[in-house]
């Protein structure tokens, strides 16, 4: 009973403890009298444990730090801008991960600088550019064609060699104030024949062969005028051509008949000059050679040959 009774004043303050929610041990310790033994041992000593709501909050503490990496890590890319905050935040294990704030900086106006830009060093190499094209030499070039063409045109102003008109040409230069005629015949069977001058012989003679054209150039008498008389087949006399030609003048070509294969001859040909008189002897085919008969200038005109249509000229000197 003694010990009961010893024991009852010890109870309620353990139970105001378990009330409380302390532990049964700390309402021992507590309701043991002064100098009684506790339930603590010498290794702990009293007013160092943690109390519980301590140990709650340091949990919660370490549950939100451990949570956070995750949170992070499992964000979405596009949800950059709370990484970064995330990243930012201070008092975090992620806050040694932190970029160094940047530095300050001034604005100043810019100094111009001593040694030149790339821009300005590739500048002046792109004046030269022009250089490759070389203007000068092109007249050049042009300068030496009209020499070579100057000869070219030269020959191109005189008569055709081989011509009446350039076998008059030697005449007139060594006797510029004489008086020459030049021309030439064209043969059936053997062509142009080469030019003669005053009074040689033009044609063939004895052969028979027939004179298709003429051609003829005078000197110092003012030009001259002819025309052909030509074979018409099927008909008994010749017949003139349309026209006689124009006044060609001194040291030109002039041309009569037909140098085309197939052409008719000449059974004769009519002539006359500006000035002074104009002369021929002709031989006919199947004779000899006839007398020599001349005309004054224009309005006259010599002829030379038959009207007959089955006969003709083979061969002609002319004079003037």
């Amino acid at each position: 009973m003694g010990a009961a009774s010893a024991a009852e004043p010890s109870s309620e303050p353990a139970a105001a403890a378990a009330a409380s929610g302390g532990s049964p041990e700390a309402a021992t310790a507590v309701a043991a009298p002064g100098g009684g033994a506790g339930t603590h041992t010498d290794e702990e000593p009293p007013g160092n444990r943690p109390k519980k709501p301590m140990l709650a909050a340091a949990a919660i503490v370490g549950a939100v730090l451990i949570s956070v990496p995750f949170l992070v890590a499992g964000q979405d890319d596009d949800r950059k801008p709370e990484k970064d905050q995330t990243q930012n935040a201070a008092g975090t294990v992620l806050d040694a991960q932190r970029l160094p704030a940047p530095e300050t900086y001034t604005s100043e106006s810019p100094k111009p600088s001593v040694k030149p830009s790339r821009k300005e060093t590739v500048k002046p190499s792109v004046p030269p550019v022009p250089k490759p094209v070389v203007v000068p030499p092109s007249p050049s070039p042009s300068a030496s064609k009209p020499a070579e063409k100057k000869p070219q045109k030269k020959a191109a102003t005189g008569p055709p060699a081989g011509t009446a008109a350039a076998a008059l040409a030697g005449l007139a230069k060594s006797d510029p104030q004489g008086r020459h005629i030049c021309y030439r015949a064209f043969v059936s069977g053997q062509g142009w024949q080469s030019a003669v001058c005053d009074g040689t012989m033009t044609g063939t003679a004895g052969q028979g062969k027939k004179i298709t054209a003429l051609n003829i150039a005078v000197w110092n008498v003012e030009g001259s005028s002819a025309n052909a008389l030509l074979h018409e087949g099927g008909s008994s006399s010749a017949k003139w051509a349309p026209s006689w030609t124009a006044v060609v003048g001194d040291g030109k070509n002039n041309y009569i008949g037909s140098s085309k294969p197939g052409a008719p001859f000449l059974t004769g040909f009519a002539m006359n000059v500006g000035k002074g008189n104009v002369c021929h002897t002709a031989k006919m085919q199947n004779g000899g050679w006839g007398q020599q008969f001349c005309k004054n200038g224009r309005p006259e005109y010599m002829f030379v040959g038959t009207t007959d249509n089955n006969n003709w000229f083979e061969a002609v000197k002319l004079t003037v």
